[in-house]
């Protein structure tokens, strides 16, 4: 009887110590979500471009995200396409049509972890090129003619990203990302008379033209390979040379991850 019981107490305690030493194998490449990602996103958004209008205008801005991430030794680079549009952008009864695309590319290296709770969390950091681009098409005019003001605006700017990933266990991820431009190449619709030479594209930096993307999310393991996410994302953006423009948005955000 004792014999049977030692052979358990052994059994258990080489089982014990094979999961213990299946987590220590978890490491900055196997924890970050490389793969291919589709996301969908809706939530709160307002927008306002004093080229043609001082007011503020808001509603729900739907967003359709794709993006790629791969390792490559000790470095990854990610892909992301991300593309909002909506017809129901108003002001009281006067509405507005926005567009708007954006595609990142973003390079990540490792720059360590600390421990938390017995549990490590993950650093990441790097630099990031994106181009932004939106137009506004207002649905408003004198009457008797037929005139839509108009409105557009892009960036192509560089910047950084960083994210913070906290396992809390093998299924149950918690990850935190920031994107931010330093400098961008920047033009938009403004009137000419007013700002002559200076309408021409210009380059500036953060303090004068602005885009900001975070994400704080929970990513849940389904099966080995396929996880999904569920968060809270902010996007901001904002072009203060010229007329201004400014523009924010609170998304609730889920993405399919299929990892490879």
């Amino acid at each position: 009887m004792r014999t049977r019981s030692r052979i358990i107490i052994v059994i258990i305690s080489l089982m014990i110590i094979s999961q213990a030493s299946a987590q220590d194998t978890i490491d900055y490449k196997t924890v970050f979500p490389a793969g291919i990602f589709v996301g969908y996103g809706l939530g709160l958004y307002s927008v306002k471009d004093e080229y043609v209008s001082r007011e503020k205008y808001s509603g729900t801005l739907p967003c359709f995200n794709v993006a790629w991430v791969r390792f490559h030794e000790k470095n990854a680079y990610r892909l992301e396409f991300e593309y909002r549009n909506s017809s129901k952008i108003s002001n009281n009864k006067i509405y507005a049509k926005v567009g708007q695309f954006t595609f990142s590319q973003d390079f990540i290296y490792f720059l360590g972890n600390v421990s938390v709770f017995s549990r490590n969390i993950y650093a990441y950091l790097g630099p990031s090129v994106q181009f932004f681009y939106y137009d506004i098409n207002y649905n408003f005019a004198a009457p008797g003619t037929f005139i839509s003001p108009k409105t557009f605006g892009l960036m192509g700017s560089s910047g950084i990203n960083s994210e913070l990933i906290y396992p809390i266990n093998n299924k149950l991820i918690v990850e935190n990302f920031l994107r931010l431009n330093l400098i961008s190449f920047t033009i938009k619709d403004n009137d000419e008379r007013k700002y002559g030479d200076e309408s021409d594209p210009t380059v500036v930096s953060v303090l004068t033209a602005t885009k900001c993307d975070y994400a704080f999310s929970v990513r849940y393991y389904l099966i080995n390979n396929v996880s999904i996410s569920l968060g809270y994302r902010f996007d901001f953006s904002r072009i203060n040379k010229w007329d201004p423009y400014i523009a924010a948005s609170d998304n609730l955000f889920i993405s399919l991850n299929y990892r490879f």
